[in-house]
């Protein structure tokens, strides 16, 4: 059992997650229904913005809020959007879709109704390709059913110390796309490669942020283990509640079936920890779908179609085979991160800007993954480059390669450029007016070294004797820290360890 538990454990090897053997997962079948809000300025039938930014309710219309008399205008760039997402995903286009009511109560929901494309859809029959790049050997593809445009609901906050539900209006309307795939995914772990690469995809395209925190993703989750009935696992938030969920669901209905019982088809929760059954699966009879009476069908040509595919970008497999291969030669991990977060145009000005000042262009990608991303809040990624642009991130690599500056004072100065976005002061500005430049003095870098060791004389003992040699990072940390990382790092070292030898 103890063995059992070791396998089934997550771990995080080199960036990536490793789950049990497939044959841990032998007889789950899952598939996903992924909605993705668009990027669009204003909502789906309406012209409010669509921005959730603002004090709740703030960004509604008559529309709406579904009042009598009002009628819904379509948004054309949210189709534009769809259709750049199917071509990515190998769909077959609908030259005439159209939209549908699918009816069901709840209270963020003014209408009573969704629109949404269920007899038509814009798109159908794609494929999205896991390979060993995402984590997946051999390779997948995970089918796509279907494509389809919806507008989004509104959202319901709880409050504590209240048993009122208060209402926010703002994401309603908001146009989703809504991908369905079919139920090819047969573990935890290509299911979560398979949001992420999706996610990436979007992104890369300018479809969707894809972002989990802002609700700019969200997913549900299909389960079913030998052959039984599916059930749905609502809203996860993440990518790791998409695994976690999966593996827990299935053990549920392991151990529903080796009781001998019958797995009902349910509406599942998950809260981190544990699912919980909600309700009974509603069937599609239940939400009455009929053809939307005041939208006419969506009507395509063959032109708009090789249009938008003629405007796309690479693709991310291509550009991830671009970063890792000659001249760049980026590790997969460094490669993948920028891919993530969008910011592979970044890297390559960057690049392109150090190489031809006689730099390694790819210090640029050590920089921004290993060291400027961490000073980031999530969602902050996009930002970086109008803040630290790449001509900024260009002089403070030149200054730091040349002894200028130490790189603990170029890190101050991303944290100043990240917390002043209105200064447009250089860098070398800044290290003059602060003077922040290099300390080149032995005496006195020989003194902090002896002060830091006396205030810490156990773990310079331990180096001395050789017991324990790596902790003299600890005291080079100490060392800058004291000298307010006016020292070069290497310079510290080489001096404690001169001290610690005699």
């Amino acid at each position: 059992m103890r063995l059992h538990l070791m396998l089934k454990r997550v771990r995080i090897i080199g960036g990536s997650r490793r789950w049990a053997s497939t044959s841990a997962y032998e007889g789950l079948k899952c598939g996903l229904e992924i909605h993705l809000q668009l990027n669009t300025k204003t909502k789906l039938f309406s012209d409010s913005r669509t921005s959730f930014q603002g004090t709740p309710n703030q960004h509604v219309s008559t529309y709406d809020l579904a009042y009598p008399g009002t009628q819904p205008i379509l948004n054309k760039h949210a189709v534009l959007l769809a259709l750049r997402a199917a071509l990515a995903l190998d769909c077959e286009i609908n030259l005439n879709s159209r939209f549908d009511r699918k009816h069901y109560f709840y209270p963020d929901q003014p209408a009573g109704y969704q629109i949404t494309q269920f007899y038509d859809p814009i798109a159908r029959k794609g494929v999205l390709w896991l390979k060993d790049t995402d984590g997946i050997r051999p390779e997948l593809g995970v089918g796509i059913t279907q494509l389809q445009i919806e507008q989004d609901t509104g959202k319901s906050v709880y409050q504590i110390d209240s048993k009122n539900t208060f209402l926010d209006f703002n994401r309603t309307n908001h146009p989703l796309i809504e991908i369905v795939t079919e139920p090819d995914i047969r573990t935890p772990q290509q299911a979560a490669a398979f949001v992420s690469k999706l996610q990436v995809l979007m992104k890369h395209l300018g479809v969707s942020t894809g972002e989990f925190q802002s609700g700019a993703i969200r997913v549900d989750v299909n389960v079913s283990y030998a052959g039984g009935s599916r059930c749905e696992i609502k809203n996860l938030a993440s990518i790791s509640d998409v695994a976690h969920a999966i593996e827990a669901e299935l053990q549920r209905q392991k151990d529903e079936v080796s009781q001998g019982r019958t797995i009902r088809s349910v509406t599942l929760g998950w809260d981190g920890q544990k699912i919980t059954v909600q309700r009974n699966k509603e069937a599609t009879s239940e939400y009455r779908y009929i053809p939307d009476p005041e939208l006419s069908r969506i009507t395509l040509t063959p032109d708009i179609i090789e249009k938008i595919r003629s405007t796309m970008n690479k693709f991310p497999d291509e550009v991830l085979q671009e970063l890792t291969n000659a001249p760049h030669k980026l590790n997969a991990a460094n490669a993948r991160t920028l891919l993530k977060f969008g910011l592979t145009d970044y890297y390559l000005e960057c690049y392109n800007g150090l190489e031809a000042a006689g730099l390694n262009g790819k210090l640029a990608a050590n920089w921004i993954v290993n060291d400027i991303l961490g000073l980031l809040v999530a969602g902050e990624e996009s930002s970086l480059p109008s803040i630290i642009t790449p001509s900024r991130l260009i002089d403070l690599i030149k200054i730091e390669r040349q002894n200028t500056i130490t790189k603990i004072l170029a890190m101050n100065l991303v944290k100043y450029f990240l917390e002043n976005p209105e200064d447009s002061t250089s860098a070398q500005d800044l290290v003059a007016k602060y003077r922040l430049n290099t300390v080149d003095d032995n005496d006195k870098l020989s003194r902090i070294c002896s002060e830091v060791i006396a205030e810490h004389r156990a773990i310079a003992d331990t180096i001395a004797s050789g017991e324990k040699p790596t902790a003299i990072a600890f005291l080079v940390g100490m060392t800058m820290k004291k000298a307010k990382g006016r020292f070069k790092a290497q310079a510290a070292q080489a001096e404690l360890q001169r001290l610690l030898s005699r």
